[in-house]
């Protein structure tokens, strides 16, 4: 079960025997990034010219069609591998919290049921307690984050037969950071005896190195810091043998912790049956300067409230978010599945926090970091933030303007730097950390022109929704630049059309001989088009930029057809010019005009309704990433049918009433062998 409140992200899972609690937060990052790979970035001149050799040199081997030459021409490899040599470290990353687990005996304690009530976030679990003698009775588990505070609070109604509760932090042999720090004590002072633990783990902001590989502090480093108290009395054990374990890691211990057994953290045994009633925070410098103290406070504050005072305020704020929006269905599945997303999105999306990265503020081991867990601004970054305007909730949107606020200034400087060129180039991967350093410019991946206009899109969104001049005052400067890098970018063929050659289509054929399959991405001719439009529209309302307007407007109006191919439908849309009409996808790319480059549909460009339908009716997808980018664009033409879109989300579903992405079709990426379990 899936709790938290836009910042603070909780994983509940129960067991026969214990509740266990995977902390995250979205500001807890091991901000490291080891920037080695920047002085082997080519310009792109440069690059072009490498391209241009491995292309003679596929040629000379005989294999003209040849694809991927980044990974199978010799030179072209080595120099993909030098710049993304960077990015196989295991660092950044989301930091996880750690994990909480509070235990029981399974041959006295019996799990009836455990409900999750997403209007405010509830997560109740009903034990059956049965005692040796032979009496039984129920008790009720509580567990909820405070919307506004971030506290997790875990309590019961009666006493618990809950006798040990432990903590562990997390621990990563590759990691390479300072261990964490660990502490705990009791308190005894009745009527409010009790006991408490903190963990404090560092974020250095500088990557080791074989020269450095203990660098010194620095004022860039952040941390977190997690304090949780336990109502009650309690005895601590093994402490000291946990710190040292610790200690002993931070000299240079490869302990592997493949169990738990020896696994060092805090261990608490109940010394009596009693009511019980966890209090837990983490803060980060973000919150507050002194966050090592203040949290303590803070908890040592709402932990003297009542619980049901605490969870009747958080209802509240729950209430206040869901009254910006509902929706009544005839049909009740459709519904329920529009609340639980609501739900989600409010769980990991909050203004004033930290944009989520890949996986959102859920983490635990090594649970979402994958990819670094950073933003991908090749859909998904942004697709996260695709329903946050229609539900009314614009708010949600603001981490991520602060993002691309962020990423400006690198952007710029790679355009300038790199391209030659004015203008922002955004990046196909980025981090919330101080380094200004492109992650990972490697071909083909940081050649994707259509990241550019595809980053700032929802800036544009917010304003159209909002009408807030002040948000497209903020906003505009983002535009602007990335409207002026590919205004700069296109190129002007002998037919009068601006085309944008060269380019990658995303995830498909990499760097091809002679740029055979890499002109007129469909994709990046669509949010061109709609960046182009926007920029246009809003240089206008703010009555600036005149003159640049106009060739903003005469780029507009010249763009190149998008690429066509005959199929099993008539003719279709490919992704790039001579693409062929049957290769299977790993997003709905080839229907880009429709979404996200909203340039054809019920009542826009309706001329091109009849290809954009065909193209939707003969599209292959692999199932990866398509459970919400399709139905969009199936929407746009009216052809959703929503039985099959239930058909899709029933077969991705999890019990915790999240979809995963699944298999649906082989022959692209994935093949009858490929492993399906995720």
């Amino acid at each position: 079960m899936l709790l938290g409140n836009g910042d603070v992200g909780v994983c509940a899972t129960v067991r026969p025997d214990a509740l266990g609690l995977h902390l995250g937060k979205s500001d807890s990052w091991d901000i490291r990034v080891s920037e080695d790979h920047d002085k082997y970035v080519l310009t792109f001149n440069d690059l072009l010219k490498l391209w241009e050799r491995a292309s003679e040199e596929a040629k000379r081997r005989g294999d003209p069609d040849m694809l991927f030459l980044e990974t199978r021409i010799d030179s072209f490899r080595e120099y993909t591998e030098r710049v993304a040599s960077s990015y196989r470290k295991s660092w950044p990353r989301p930091w996880p919290c750690g994990i909480l687990w509070i235990h029981w005996d399974s041959r006295w304690v019996r799990l009836v049921r455990q409900a999750l009530d997403p209007s405010h976030g509830l997560l109740s679990i009903e034990l059956e307690h049965r005692n040796p003698g032979g009496s039984c009775r129920d008790l009720m588990l509580s567990c909820f984050v405070d919307r506004e505070t971030g506290l997790l609070t875990v309590s019961t109604d009666g006493p618990a037969p809950f006798p040990t509760v432990a903590y562990y932090p997390n621990l990563d042999d590759e990691d390479q950071l300072p261990p964490p720090e660990i502490d705990a004590s009791v308190q005894p002072g009745a009527p409010n005896t009790f006991a408490q633990f903190s963990c404090y783990q560092l974020f250095p902001a500088n990557a080791p190195t074989e020269q450095v590989p203990n660098p010194p502090r620095s004022e860039k480093d952040r941390n977190f810091v997690l304090y949780g108290r336990l109502a009650g009395t309690w005895a601590v054990e093994g402490l000291g043998e946990s710190q040292d374990q610790l200690r002993r890691r931070g000299v240079g211990s490869k302990d592997t912790y493949t169990s738990y057994e020896g696994r060092p953290g805090v261990f608490f045994r109940n010394t009596r049956e009693q009511p019980f009633r966890l209090d837990l925070m983490i803060l980060t410098p973000r919150d507050h300067a002194d966050n090592v103290h203040e949290v303590e406070r803070r908890v040592a504050k709402l932990s003297g409230i009542p619980v049901a005072q605490i969870m009747k305020k958080s209802a509240k704020n729950w209430q206040q978010f869901w009254s910006r929006s509902a929706v009544e269905f005839e049909d009740k599945e459709l519904e329920k599945i529009w609340y639980h997303n609501q739900y989600f999105l409010a769980c990991c999306l909050r203004e004033g926090k930290v944009a989520p990265g890949l996986f959102g503020n859920w983490t635990s081991g090594k649970i979402g970091t994958a990819w670094h867990g950073d933003y991908h601004m090749n859909y998904n970054t942004q697709q996260v933030f695709w329903g946050v305007f229609s539900s009314n909730h614009a708010e949600q949107h603001m981490p991520y303007v602060e993002l691309c606020e962020n990423l400006l200034p690198m952007s710029e400087a790679y355009a300038r730097d790199k391209f030659g060129l004015p203008g922002a180039y955004f990046p196909h991967s980025a981090y919330p950390i101080p380094s200004q350093v492109v992650p990972y410019p490697a071909p083909p991946w940081g050649y994707q022109i259509s990241e550019t206009p595809w980053t700032v899109q929802s800036l544009w969104w917010h304003y159209l929704y909002t009408r807030d001049l002040d948000i497209l005052r903020r906003v505009y400067p983002l535009l602007r630049a990335a409207a002026r890098f590919v205004v700069a970018y296109v190129k002007n063929g002998k037919d009068g059309k601006y085309h944008i050659i060269p380019t990658v289509s995303s995830e498909n054929w990499g760097f091809t001989v002679d740029y055979r399959l890499n002109k007129d991405c469909i994709l990046d001719l669509a949010l061109t088009a709609f960046l182009l439009d926007a920029v246009v529209e809003a240089s206008k309302t703010l009555q600036v930029d005149a003159r640049e307007r106009v060739r903003w407007a005469e780029v507009r109006a010249n763009l190149a057809p998008y690429p066509k191919a005959a199929g099993q439908y008539g003719e279709v849309w490919v992704d790039v010019v001579d693409a062929p009409a049957e290769h299977v996808y790993n997003v709905p790319l080839t229907l880009a005009p429709v979404f996200p480059g909203e340039q054809v549909g019920i009542g826009l460009r309706e001329e091109q309704l009849e290809i954009a339908r065909h193209s939707a009716a003969g599209v292959r997808l692999e199932g990866g990433n398509d459970l919400v980018y399709l139905p969009l664009i199936l929407a746009r033409l009216g052809t959703l049918d929503l039985k099959w879109f239930k058909n899709e989300i029933r077969y991705c579903l999890l019990p915790g009433g999240w979809a995963g992405d699944r298999v649906r079709q082989v022959g692209g990426r994935y093949k009858d062998s490929t492993d399906f379990d995720f």
